[in-house]
């Protein structure tokens, strides 16, 4: 949350502090006004100091991107430039409106910086409203959340781990594929023994990946599931692994596999668990709770790109803004 919560005494001076600037501003332009009997513009005394208020205030907005990248201009805390970012853009809306005339009128340049700096301004509201938001429903919905670059490989990494588990306790496909280097058509490659002589034997492990959530904590753990021996009757959990569930945990939603839905995938699996035998119900909770996972990806990539999309827009036209205050000036200078 980048306003309010915890930030909220630092974000109460500077709500006073704006407010009470634009309070004397918009007075003073009133008194102006009233005075000269029209509506003030940029080469009166208030519209032309605010004129160079809202500039320099742009300006500073501008720097914050060069900050990020040059260290010697990292002066003070990134929160603290991204506070003055937030608070000094708002300030900057009145000061520019009653520069223009509070209309957005006049020649070709002033219209079309006009239109920019609303483009900006709204781009940015709308940038932080889904900052204040996005990331609670991210920690909500997300349990599963990952670095975002690392979700396609963390995918294929619970890919694997479930194929390894599917193979070592299901009863073979005849056509089944071999995606481990490593393993037979059935499961793994055999040493001295076998899969179906486990059953007395010290039991062999799959690793899992999970998540769990207690007392509002989350966090990712392995979970280490044993293997004993196959499982009867699980040939079709094997096949519908390799034809409809290994995919989805790989492309995820868009595979366009009905795995992506949450009713979808509750009806396949509890037809799954209703044809499967008992002994294998670990097993599909398993793969079910996987497939949960891929879902929470697909939600973390969307938002993401909700949270950072908009800078495509604010980001751009932040820059068309700077360049066309650049001629702003030295053009409203020379007619003045």
């Amino acid at each position: 949350m980048i306003i309010g919560g915890k930030t909220w005494p630092h974000d109460r001076k500077w709500v006073i502090a704006i407010v009470a600037v634009s309070v004397l501003a918009v007075a003073a332009y009133a008194v102006e006004w009233s005075t000269v009997g029209t509506i003030p513009g940029g080469s009166s005394h208030s519209g032309f100091l605010y004129g160079i208020a809202g500039g320099l205030i742009i300006v500073f907005e501008l720097l914050l991107w060069p900050r990020k990248y040059v260290r010697s201009w990292r002066i003070g805390s990134a929160q603290t430039w991204l506070r003055a970012h937030v608070w000094l853009g708002l300030l900057s809306v009145p000061l520019v409106v009653m520069h223009a005339r509070l209309f957005f009128i006049g020649g070709l340049l002033n219209v079309a910086l006009m239109w920019t700096f609303v483009i900006v301004i709204g781009s940015g509201v709308w940038g932080l409203v889904l900052q204040q938001f996005l990331p609670k429903l991210l920690l909500k919905h997300v349990p599963a959340e990952t670095i975002y670059d690392q979700i396609e490989h963390v995918a294929a990494q619970q890919a694997t781990d479930a194929e390894k588990l599917v193979n070592a306790l299901c009863e073979p496909v005849a056509d089944q594929p071999d995606h481990e280097s490593g393993a037979t058509a059935g499961g793994f490659e055999s040493d001295d023994h076998n899969r179906g002589d486990r059953h007395d034997e010290e039991a062999e492990y799959a690793v899992i990946t999970g998540f769990r959530s207690m007392t509002g904590i989350q966090g990712k753990v392995l979970e280490t599931v044993p293997i004993y021996s196959v499982i009867p009757g699980t040939r079709e959990i094997a096949r519908r692994f390799n034809e409809q569930i290994r995919p989805y945990l790989l492309a995820g939603a868009g595979g366009g596999s009905p795995l992506a839905g949450r009713l979808e995938s509750w009806q396949f699996f509890a037809t799954l668990r209703a044809d499967a035998p008992a002994a294998a119900s670990d097993l599909i909770n398993q793969l079910e709770q996987l497939c949960e996972n891929r879902r929470q990806f697909d939600l973390q990539s969307r938002l993401h790109g909700w949270l950072h999309g908009w800078l495509l827009v604010h980001v751009p036209v932040s820059v068309a803004l700077g360049i066309l205050l650049a001629i702003h000036v030295p053009v409203a200078l020379w007619y003045w």
